[in-house]
């Protein structure tokens, strides 16, 4: 098939000031979701829709990543001689996930900059672009798989849509206004998106974040956007810059679990979550919970 999609972008270059002190020297995408650093299910996911090339937008301080998806021998040796021949394939296994490549993020800031930084590796095709401190995990087909086919269907540049239930966290999102297509029930077009909204003023009950696929004409929009909150380039506001020319999908995640890491308390919220719907020990942490967590101390 023309046109079909094999590289994705995941920047992670942000300083996760959320997290201090903690991401002083760790990146807040390294940080543990069960057993798994949080930007390798992003990768998994990348992966398993069929994604072969993976572009790390990173800043200088991040050289974990790297050597994260690197092979290491001197481990690898070592667990080897204690007979852990099982760890050591599933080490070698995340080096060989896909073509890894990586590049510094360069100004303008922003969530958008990172399509600058990614933007000389990228020709004519389409690509994906997805966060890497987020996770959605569906029943059916990987939420990166579901946008890529409602790309092949209609030609248009897509984002995944999950429904924020919640008014009063729905402006931590770009939130977007959506109109039906005929015959569709989980593929609308988007007329706007409105990002980080006031309470009460969003434009429907979906978000549209996370998973994107862009084509070139995105790099058009880049370069006639200027930077908006905070004096940083939005990608919401590239989106909307982009969107006159190629139209906007917003494909809608009905059957997917939305674990959001960006910030400490939805990070501790969704390792509640993943331990008790995708670990190995569900009964024991859902009767933590139960019991209660911890004590409080008594001042």
């Amino acid at each position: 098939m023309e046109n079909t999609i094999k590289t994705a972008v995941i920047p992670a270059g942000g300083w996760g000031t959320r997290f201090l002190p903690s991401t002083k020297s760790i990146p807040k995408e390294m940080f543990p979701l069960g057993g798994k650093p949080i930007i390798l299910h992003v990768v998994e996911e990348a992966v398993a829709s069929g994604i072969e090339n993976i572009i790390f937008v990173v800043s200088h301080n991040k050289q974990s990543i790297e050597s994260f998806f690197s092979p290491n021998p001197e481990v690898e040796e070592y667990f080897l001689r204690l007979g852990k021949t099982e760890e050591v394939a599933n080490l070698k296994k995340i080096t060989t996930l896909a073509k890894f490549s990586y590049v510094y993020t360069t100004a303008p800031f922003g969530n958008g900059g990172a399509l600058s930084a990614a933007r000389h590796l990228l020709r004519d095709e389409p690509f994906v672009f997805v966060w890497s401190d987020e996770i959605i995990f569906s029943a059916n087909k990987p939420r990166i798989k579901q946008c890529m086919d409602a790309y092949y269907k209609y030609g248009k540049p897509v984002i995944s849509a999950v429904e924020i239930k919640d008014p009063k966290i729905r402006q931590r999102y770009g939130m977007a206004e959506l109109k039906d297509i005929d015959g569709e029930t989980d593929i609308k077009e988007i007329v706007q998106i409105t990002e980080k909204p006031p309470l009460g003023t969003e434009p429907s009950n979906y978000a549209t974040h996370g998973a994107y696929i862009l084509t070139s004409d995105v790099f058009e929009a880049l370069d006639n956007t200027k930077p908006g909150l905070h004096n940083e380039l939005w990608l919401s506001d590239i989106i909307n810059t982009m969107k006159p020319k190629t139209g906007l999908l917003a494909k809608i995640i009905t059957d997917g679990h939305y674990l959001d890491c960006g910030d400490p308390l939805s990070y501790l919220y969704s390792q509640m979550d993943y331990f008790i719907n995708y670990s190995h020990y569900p009964e024991e942490a859902l009767e933590k919970l139960r019991t209660g967590v911890c004590k409080i101390n008594e001042k």
